[in-house]
C-alpha cells in the first residue's frame, strides 16, 4: 500500500482553487476530458470521466470539507497501473496570492514488482502535476475581469 503526496504551489487564490475543485460534479478545468456523466448528489456520487483512454474513469466522492478545503475520492476502472487508488486532495493559502494544492494518494499497484510500483509511482506524480497546472490556469482565468 504505498502513499505519496503530489504538492504543488500556485499562482491562484486559495478560494478561487477550491471553488473550482470542490464541484465534483463540473471538471470542465480540465482540457483533455470528453465526456462526464454524474450520477448522484453528495458523498457517494460518482463520475464517469471519459477521455482520451480505452475505457472510461469511474470516481466516487468519499469525503469533503468546505471548511478545510478538502476532498476525498476513489478511483475504479483506472488507465493508472494500479487496483486501487484513494485521493485526498486538499487546498491550502500561501504566501502572498498563491495556494498549494496537495494530493495525498494511497493506492496499489497492479503488480508487486519493483518496475510496475515505480511505473505507478511515476505516472500518478505525472498526472496530478498536470491537474494542478490546469486548476491554476482555471482559477487564474476565474479571477480576471
Amino acid at each position: 500500500m504505498p502513499r505519496i503526496a503530489v504538492v504543488k504551489g500556485v499562482d491562484a487564490p486559495a478560494g478561487t482553487v477550491w471553488e473550482l475543485l470542490s464541484d465534483f460534479a463540473d471538471i470542465s478545468w480540465i482540457p483533455v476530458i470528453e465526456d462526464v456523466e454524474i450520477d448522484g448528489e453528495g458523498l457517494g456520487m460518482t463520475r464517469k470521466i471519459d477521455g482520451s483512454g480505452d475505457q472510461p474513469i469511474l470516481e466516487t466522492l468519499t469525503h469533503r470539507d468546505d471548511e478545510r478545503m478538502e476532498l476525498g475520492y476513489s478511483i475504479t476502472h483506472s488507465p493508472l497501473p494500479v487496483t486501487r487508488f484513494e485521493a485526498l486532495v486538499t487546498v491550502r493559502p500561501a504566501t502572498g496570492t498563491g495556494a498549494d494544492i496537495t494530493w495525498e494518494v494511497d493506492y496499489d499497484p497492479q503488480d508487486s514488482d519493483e518496475a510496475t510500483a515505480a511505473a505507478a509511482r511515476e505516472a500518478i506524480e505525472a498526472v496530478y502535476g498536470m491537474m494542478a497546472g490546469w486548476l491554476a490556469d482555471a482559477a487564474t482565468q476565474r479571477g480576471r475581469p
